[in-house]
């Protein structure tokens, strides 16, 4: 079976590629002229242009295609605009094309972001209404693709650099957390890149399904598990998320003057002082999966990683 995996020079795409070679898959991954493929290198893949706004690129893309993973989309971005753009307006590019060519079967990988956080009615930034409005896009090719979405809670482990800063702070010594009330339930990239290997041949049905480990962690215990991983002792202060609040503006201004995305922005800064936690059960029971790298575990073998590449 010939998989495509698009976003697999990314973060989390990169892992789903790796899993999906080593469970024995034909594996095309999309990439772009600027694309970064250092996590693709010595991988046995082809590499196939994607352009979202060239339907000829997009059906060139596809073909011979039997199963679609699409992870591609942003998560920073200098104009909300630009979330709904690559996020929902991307999807459906990409599930028109694939309907088209005939594709059987596809595994969206949306976030919790779409849900909200505990206790919310909904998404609470751009970036989380844009992955909810690629769900419902989703939902509108039911019948056409066979589609499950998968809701990813946080995802942290080797190759990830939106959560590196936080290890570097660690290592300093010193760590400013978000107010002890929060709850934070993350999960391992090479489980999550497990779980979608698994559905390439097994269905669960659209879902959405939340993906996390298991069991949710105290910022606190956070911190405790940081130190253990590193080696050294942490000190920790808890800030108001007004701090965290005025840090991302300040970031958002910077980042405003030097035309780029910033690094924290009041969307992160809200979902850090936020909860997201969610019942797996669901999902553990109707896929035989679970997340069995802990939070202590995952931490230790990133920090690994880190120190081998010396990011750390």
């Amino acid at each position: 079976m010939l998989v495509l995996v698009t976003g697999a020079t990314g973060f989390v795409g990169s892992h789903v590629a790796e899993a999906l070679v080593a469970r024995g898959f034909d594996v095309a991954a999309t990439v772009r002229p600027t694309s970064d493929q250092r996590w693709l290198v010595g991988l046995p893949l082809t590499r196939r242009q994607l352009d979202f706004g060239a339907p000829e690129r997009l059906a060139q893309a596809l073909d011979g295609v039997e199963a679609l993973v699409h992870v591609a989309g942003i998560t920073r971005a200098r104009r909300d605009a630009d979330y709904r753009s690559v996020n929902a307006d991307g999807t459906r590019a990409v599930l028109q094309a694939a309907a088209a060519a005939g594709v059987k079967r596809c595994v969206l990988i949306s976030s919790m972001a779409a849900r909200g956080p505990d206790g919310a009615q909904g998404p609470q930034s751009p970036y989380g209404h844009s992955k909810l409005a690629a769900e419902h896009v989703a939902a509108s090719f039911e019948g056409r693709l066979a589609i499950d979405v998968l809701r990813v809670a946080g995802v942290y482990g080797p190759r990830d650099t939106d959560l590196l800063p936080l290890f570097r702070l660690a290592r300093s010594g010193a760590l400013l957390l978000p107010p002890r009330a929060g709850r934070l339930q993350p999960v391992f990239a090479a489980d999550v890149a497990e779980l979608v290997t698994g559905l390439i041949e097994r269905r669960l049905g659209f879902g959405p399904w939340p993906v996390a480990e298991a069991r949710s962690y105290g910022w606190d215990e956070l911190a405790e598990l940081l130190s253990a991983a590193l080696g050294r002792r942490v000190r920790s202060l808890h800030a108001p998320r007004a701090v965290f609040l005025a840090a991302a503006g300040a970031s958002e201004g910077v980042a405003a003057l030097l035309g780029s995305a910033p690094t924290l922005d009041r969307r992160r800064a809200l979902d850090i002082t936020d909860s997201y936690t969610c019942d797996v059960s669901a999902t553990e029971s109707a896929s035989g999966w679970c997340a069995r790298t802990g939070l202590a575990e995952g931490l230790e073998r990133t920090v690994r990683w880190y120190r081998e590449r010396g990011w750390l």
